[in-house]
């Protein structure tokens, strides 16, 4: 209410409702008081007229003289008219005896029968008349003409009923009325011609104060009130004439205060601008240091690498030639300190990129026990070298099959690896991996590298990280290297969304602690392993290492349904020899001169068990031997490789009947259509489709397999996205919007898709999504998926491993330090040939790729480079070059991102040389 009444209204309120509220209550007592007094009055002439009359009526009725009785009635009548409308005389028993006006209905004015007469006047409303009833007394009678009621000392006549009009008593409360109504309304005239003037004398002044507030808001503070009003008022206008003059004091001196900040400030301002020049100038030239130094790092590392490359590649030809001891040892000491100033280079190459966020991390299936083996592998003849022993143990519940970069996961564990072996002069080194959980994001991965070296100072471990730290300076003389490893690892696997720390105690040895997030891939990348042959067999395990040995228990019964008993002494070695055993598992580190052990107890258990496995801390071929010939069945090398052990566990109970029972799925009647521009990549395609048994229609660019497409219905088709003429995107959508091939699944072929051009490739029509190399099982998997699965099961896997069998020996080339062999073969489906011929067809296409890359550098044409690496990425994908396959990846996803050619300056350098190298390395290969 307050908030929406001005005091005008206020004023109006506190003035007039009390004055309406007190006349209201005044009025309504008078008014009242004024009713009840006519209404006396009538009923008391009423009564005052009755009662005398009612005694004239009793003489008469003794006297009998009703005529008499009559005409005083009537008398009585005129002169009480208006307010009387008739006098009646009623009998004892309520009969009518004389009436004044008989037009009445006297029915309304007599008591009812049975009714008794009241000994004295009453009172009765109806409506506008008042009824006075009184009694009439008198001497007994002895008349029987009229019927009386006699009592002790008189007798009841009858009684006399005077009708009373309230007519005129109700006009006079109507007067009343709108006298009481006339004089409120002249109240309220009077109270709201106060009231407006009273707010005249406070509301003006009100008024003028707030003008003159006002004036003052709106900067005019000299103004002033002089005006005389009422006492308050006149006191806030003193007020306001204050604070006007205090508000222009202090005006006047924030104006000069304003003033000598404003000068100040633009000095202020004056001088930042001569430093944001500078700051200018000085951007300008660390952004100039920083292209000289990384156009230096990219010529160095060209310029480095090349000589080193010829260094390591005649080291090697020089390796086949004749030599005497010193000669071969000397080379063998050339080769290492090439690789390892190499190592160095890349490490500071690795670094470069990741300090300018131009390292691309890869998105690719990959199996993570897989992975881990190659680390243990690499690093297990370095490690026997030392005489350290190396355990491995992966958690039970860590997934396999994953997805991301597993090149990077190497090169992380195989640095921190390194370390430890460098630091660790006794005792052991250990890899653990567990399992942290899952979620959207995906897998949380732990990797722990520990070992029991030399250990690290506290005060050096927040250092440690560092670029160019090591542990201490006399370390860093000691064992040499960069610096830049452990901090390569840490971005590293921030960049794969972990983090990693070490604990660790001067000569208490070292624990390196990291994890990664990776996706998991839903369709299975590893080998399957057959263990159904050793399924609830009985295996002796003997190891004297307690690590070792709950290792092989874990992993064994991991993958395995076999009866397991472990045993860590010879006693207990003897003891349990005695019962039957189906296979007896012996690990053990052994060197040329303490293998004599270990042949005695291959021995002793081969007496009592026909298959006994030995498991060795040395890659020695001629220990091998020599256990294998004092009566071993097999003999595999430390740390545990799952598939090598059960493989091994598994061989002496397998046939050859029961090998080529493996079934696998053959799409007989499937046609699809391969589109591709490296013809390399589309045989090898066909190559792998034929092999299920499935029609393969070609075509070189997107057009062809539009027009194709429009001319034959397929049930698949898998469709490279960057070609020429026609792109595959484009193509897709012409064969989704016109041909006999709307509905079919479309696959897209690619070496690399960024996320946003797999987003692409999903929008304009494409199925899913096919990486290059293409992986066997993969493409299966999506046949069956798009394809359906009503097809024929036939036992080719046999005829698979046949091939690859009869693949025979590795070639000569094989041991280039480029190329992956057995990976080569894996892409050409075990077939020896179409590897050596895909590897011919790459190595030929090297001069036109190199003259397109340099002819792109010449006219800085970023799509002339792209296409050329693209194209070449393409072909490595499926010819075992791993290392040139993931350089040539790195460009052409910068590429794409980035689209400028100085920002993987130094990765076409490096690929330029090691293509270059190639090349040169080949001219002596038989590859046709």
């Amino acid at each position: 209410m307050k908030s929406h009444l001005s005091m005008r209204h206020w004023a109006f309120v506190v003035i007039i409702l009390p004055t309406l509220f007190i006349s209201l209550i005044l009025g309504s007592i008078l008014i009242y008081k004024r009713h009840t007094e006519l209404e006396n009055v009538l009923i008391e002439r009423g009564l005052s007229l009755a009662e005398p009359l009612a005694m004239l009526a009793g003489k008469s009725i003794q006297q009998q003289d009703n005529e008499f009785l009559s005409r005083s009635l009537d008398l009585a009548h005129r002169r009480g008219s208006p307010a009387v409308n008739n006098i009646s005389v009623f009998t004892a028993d309520h009969s009518l005896l004389v009436s004044t006006n008989e037009h009445v209905d006297i029915r309304e004015t007599k008591l009812s029968k049975g009714k008794t007469v009241s000994s004295k006047s009453t009172v009765e409303r109806y409506g506008d008349i008042v009824f006075v009833r009184t009694p009439i007394w008198g001497e007994n009678l002895d008349s029987s003409k009229a019927f009386v009621i006699k009592g002790d000392d008189r007798t009841l006549y009858g009684y006399l009923v005077l009708e009373l009009s309230r007519n005129k008593v109700l006009l006079q409360q109507q007067s009343s009325l709108l006298l009481m109504i006339s004089i409120l309304i002249i109240a309220l005239f009077v109270s709201f011609a106060f009231a407006q003037y009273f707010i005249k004398r406070l509301i003006n002044p009100i008024h003028k104060i707030n003008n003159v507030i006002n004036k003052i808001v709106q900067g005019d503070t000299k103004v002033r009130s002089t005006e005389l009003y009422l006492a308050e008022l006149n006191t806030l206008r003193d007020g306001i004439n204050t604070l006007g003059k205090k508000i222009h004091l202090a005006n006047e001196q924030a104006e000069h205060n304003i003033s000598e900040h404003t000068q100040e400030l633009t000095q202020t301002v004056e001088l930042l601008e001569i430093q944001n020049v500078e700051l200018s100038i000085a951007r300008k030239d660390a952004q100039t240091a920083n292209n000289v130094k990384s156009q230096f790092l990219a010529n160095m590392s060209h310029e480095l690498r090349t000589p080193l490359n010829g260094v390591l590649g005649f080291t090697r030809q020089l390796k086949k030639t004749p030599l005497n001891d010193n000669q071969s040892d000397f080379l063998e000491t050339i080769e290492s300190s090439a690789k390892n100033l190499l190592r160095i280079i890349n490490d500071i190459l690795d670094f470069s990129k990741l300090d300018a966020g131009k390292m691309e991390l890869e998105s690719i299936p990959f199996s993570l026990r897989d992975t881990v083996n190659d680390v243990m592998t690499l690093m297990a003849p370095t490690i026997f070298d030392r005489g350290i022993d190396v355990h491995l143990g992966v958690e039970s519940s860590t997934p396999d099959s994953l997805r991301g970069d597993p090149d990077r996961i190497k090169q992380v564990l195989l640095n921190l690896m390194g370390n430890a072996l460098k630091f660790t002069h006794q005792g052991f080194i250990r890899l653990d991996v567990q399992y942290k959980g899952g979620d959207e994001h995906g897998h949380k991965i732990k990797f722990v590298v520990s070992d029991t070296g030399i250990g690290i100072d506290k005060t050096v471990i927040q250092k440690l990280f560092s670029v160019f730290e090591q542990a201490d300076s006399s370390v860093t003389r000691r064992f040499g290297g960069t610096g830049l490893g452990l901090n390569i690892c840490k971005k590293l696997i921030e960049a794969m969304g972990g983090n990693i720390s070490v604990k660790s105690e001067k000569d208490q040895g070292s624990s390196f602690y990291f994890d990664i997030v990776v996706k998991e891939n839903n369709i299975s990348v590893a080998e399957p392993i057959d263990v159904a042959d050793i399924a609830g067999k009985r295996i002796l395990v003997f190891d004297n290492n307690e690590q070792s040995l709950n290792d092989i228990n874990l992993l064994l019964s991991d993958f395995t349904e076999l009866q397991i008993t472990t045993c860590e002494n010879q006693a207990n070695f003897s003891k349990w020899l005695k019962e039957p055993f189906d296979v007896v598992l012996i690990s053990r580190n052994v060197s040329p001169s303490t293998i004599g052990l270990l042949q005695q107890f291959v021995s002793e258990a081969k007496e009592n068990c026909e298959n006994v496995i030995a498991m060795i801390g040395s890659i020695s071929p001629n220990l091998k031997e020599a256990l294998i010939g004092s009566g071993a069945t097999a003999c595999v090398s430390k740390p545990i490789n799952h598939k090598k052990l059960i493989d091994s566990l598994s061989a002496p109970f397998r046939t050859y009947q029961q090998t080529e029972q493996t079934k696998s799925i053959s799409f007989n009647g499937l046609k699809v259509l391969a589109v591709d521009d490296n013809k390399s990549n589309l045989k090898l395609l066909t190559t792998i489709l034929t092999e299920m048994s499935v029609v393969a229609d070609t075509a070189y660019d997107g057009l062809q397999a539009v027009e194709m497409a429009k001319k034959y219905r397929y049930d698949a088709i898998f469709m490279d996205v960057q070609m020429p003429i026609m792109d595959g995107i484009t193509a897709c959508r012409e064969i989704r919007s016109s041909s006999l091939n709307e509905d079919i699944p479309i696959i897209s072929v690619t070496a690399h898709a960024t996320a946003d051009e797999q987003i692409t490739i999903s929008e304009c029509g494409f199925n899913d999504y096919l990486a290059k190399p293409i992986d066997e099982q993969v493409l299966r998997q999506i046949l069956i998926e798009f394809s359906g699965d009503a097809y024929n099961v036939s036992n080719n896997k046999a005829a698979k491993q046949d091939a690859v069998l009869k693949s025979g020996a590795a070639p000569d080339f094989a041991g280039f330090h480029h190329i992956n062999w057995p990976m080569a073969l894996e892409r050409a489906a075990g077939k020896r040939d179409l590897a050596v011929q895909m590897l011919d067809m790459l190595i030929k296409s090297i001069p036109d790729t190199i003259d397109q890359i340099n002819g792109g550098l010449a006219s800085n044409s970023v799509d002339d480079v792209l296409t050329a690496v693209h194209k070449f990425h393409g072909a490595c994908c499926y010819t075992g070059l791993p290392k040139i396959k993931s350089l040539a990846e790195q460009i052409e996803i910068s590429l794409k991102a980035n689209r400028q050619i100085k920002n993987v300056e130094p990765e076409l350098f490096e690929l330029l040389d090691e293509i270059e190298l190639l090349r040169n390395e080949s001219m002596s290969w038989q590859l046709s």
